[in-house]
C-alpha cells in the first residue's frame, strides 16, 4: 500500500523510482538527459523548475564522488512549502550516483560553464510538456495496473517527495536533522514536519525525558512565610 504524504500525493518506493529512471534511460530519444533530469529530482529533492534552471556553474562535483548543487531561487509565486529564506541560494548535497550522471551529461554534450545541464538531444531546451509526457509513459510502463489508476506517482514531483521521505527516515530525527532536511529541500521545518509527519518516529513514553521536562518547568523556590507588607510613609 502506498503511504500518504498529504491529501493528494502518494510516495513511490525506492524500487519504483529507480525502475522509472531505468525505463527512461532506455528510450532512444532523449533517454539519457531525461534520466539525469529525473535523477536530480529523485536524489537531490529538487523541484522540476529548479532542475531545469541548473547550469554547469551551479555544480561542484568532486573526483571522489561527492558534490554540491547550488539552487537559486525561482521567480514564481511563493507557496506554503517554501522556506522563510526563499530568496537565498541553497546548497544541496549530491551523492555519488547523481554526481556520476551529471558528470556524464556534461562530458557527453561537452557543456561549458554557463550551459544548461538538461538540454534535449536536438539542442532544444527541456520543457515541462516534454518531461511530463515521458513521465506519463514511464509510469504506465513500470507501475502495476491498480497503481496506475491511483494517485501513486501521478506527478514528477513524486520523486522529490520520495527523496525527502528517505532523508527523514534515514537519520536520527533530532531537531537538527529535521531542520537540515528542510533546508536542503527548500522548505520550512514546520511545513516539512506537517507534510511528512508519517516519516517521523514517535517516541515511546519511556523515551520521553519526563524528569528533565519537569525540572525545566519547575517554579523557583519561594519563601514559606508571607512577606510583610511595606508600610506606607
Amino acid at each position: 500500500m502506498a503511504v500518504v504524504a498529504d491529501d493528494e500525493t502518494f510516495l513511490l518506493s525506492g524500487r519504483q523510482c529507480f525502475s522509472i529512471l531505468d525505463w527512461v534511460a532506455e528510450q532512444s530519444r532523449n533517454g539519457l538527459v531525461l534520466r539525469a533530469f529525473l535523477a536530480s529530482i529523485a536524489l537531490a529533492a529538487l523541484r522540476p523548475k529548479e532542475a531545469l534552471a541548473l547550469r554547469v556553474r551551479d555544480m561542484e562535483l568532486a573526483d571522489d564522488g561527492s558534490g554540491v548543487l547550488l539552487i537559486h531561487p525561482q521567480r514564481q509565486e511563493r507557496r506554503v512549502e517554501e522556506t522563510d529564506g526563499a530568496g537565498a541560494v541553497r546548497s544541496v548535497p549530491a551523492g555519488p550516483d547523481l554526481v556520476a550522471l551529471l558528470k556524464a551529461e556534461v562530458t557527453r554534450r561537452d557543456l561549458r560553464h554557463d550551459d544548461a545541464i538538461f538540454v534535449l538531444d536536438d539542442g532544444r531546451p527541456l520543457t515541462a510538456p516534454v518531461y511530463q509526457e515521458v513521465w506519463r509513459q514511464a509510469r504506465a510502463a513500470v507501475l502495476a495496473a491498480h497503481e496506475i489508476d491511483s494517485p501513486l506517482g501521478r506527478n514528477v514531483s513524486a520523486l522529490r517527495d520520495a527523496c525527502i521521505a528517505a532523508w527523514l527516515r534515514n537519520g536520527d530525527q533530532t531537531a537538527a536533522h529535521i531542520v537540515t532536511v528542510a533546508e536542503c529541500a527548500g522548505m520550512s521545518a514546520a511545513r516539512l514536519a506537517e507534510r511528512f509527519a508519517h516519516c517521523l518516529r514517535k517516541p515511546t513514553p519511556a523515551e520521553i525525558p519526563w524528569g528533565r521536562l519537569t525540572a525545566a518547568l519547575r517554579l523557583p523556590a519561594v519563601p514559606s512565610e508571607p512577606m510583610a507588607a511595606a508600610r506606607r510613609p
